[in-house]
């Protein structure tokens, strides 16, 4: 499998480094690297949404831990520092590892090894699943949720809300615990708080998506491109429509 990523860190050296690794290993290719993150994650929006993203934490222009939540979940995050302090709060945001500076290639290859053991996992997973339970308000009781009733799950503080054609089910976890149930080809994460089931979309626009029963759902800007790609194949459009879909 052939992954794609983007370095962003204030230090020229480390950029150097970590260059130097991805050019070393089959099958990883370099897209972009910058060390100002705001100048990343404009490039980042103009460009294919890399597979993973080398992010450092302290930066003076962005902390990497708010350049993470601007991310999502587009890209795997591999966190690059100095500082052993900000872990908990870096895996707080899905990181996929955490590597300490200065940064061995064996380290650097595990990192990646694991987001590729993810993502294989993620893309073999089917509908062959076509349920999974989630802990309810009852000490005891899990709820079953059938994947194919799911129209959209919206994040709501510490918990989730699963919107389904006849019911709502609320549970304790975070949109990337229930994304990893869900097959990837039928579902998307479009905005930080929300999930779409994609045989539930009615009609889509630039920045919102609509739903049966008039509902509507933004699309985040940082999962715009990611989004767009993946639906692409079923969008029929003319060959003689030349406006900006």
């Amino acid at each position: 499998m052939s992954l794609t990523c983007y370095i962003i860190d204030d230090e020229y050296h480390s950029i150097e480094v970590l260059d130097k690794y991805v050019n070393q290993t089959p099958g990883l290719e370099l897209v972009g690297s910058s060390t100002n993150p705001l100048l990343a994650l404009e490039e980042l929006c103009t460009i294919q949404t890399p597979d993973i993203v080398l992010l450092d934490v302290d930066m003076p222009q962005l902390n990497g831990l708010d350049v993470a939540d601007l991310i999502g979940s587009a890209s795997n995050i591999i966190f690059t520092t100095s500082y052993r302090e900000y872990a908990p709060e870096a895996f707080e945001k899905d990181a996929v590892d955490y590597l300490l500076k200065p940064i061995n290639y064996t380290r650097f290859l595990k990192a990646v090894t694991k987001v590729r053991s993810n993502l294989t996992s993620h893309t073999n997973q089917t509908t062959a699943s076509a349920f999974f339970f989630v802990k309810s308000n009852i000490k005891g009781k899990f709820n079953r949720i059938t994947i194919a009733e799911i129209l959209y799950i919206e994040n709501i503080g510490n918990y989730i809300i699963i919107h389904m054609k006849d019911e709502k089910v609320t549970t304790y976890l975070t949109l990337a615990e229930v994304l990893s149930k869900l097959p990837a080809e039928g579902f998307s994460r479009i905005h930080q708080s929300y999930i779409v089931n994609h045989a539930a979309i009615h009609s889509l626009e630039y920045a919102q998506i609509r739903l049966s029963g008039e509902v509507s759902i933004p699309i985040g800007g940082t999962y715009r491109t990611a989004f767009r790609e993946k639906i692409q194949p079923a969008l029929l459009i003319s060959k003689r429509d030349k406006s900006d879909h």
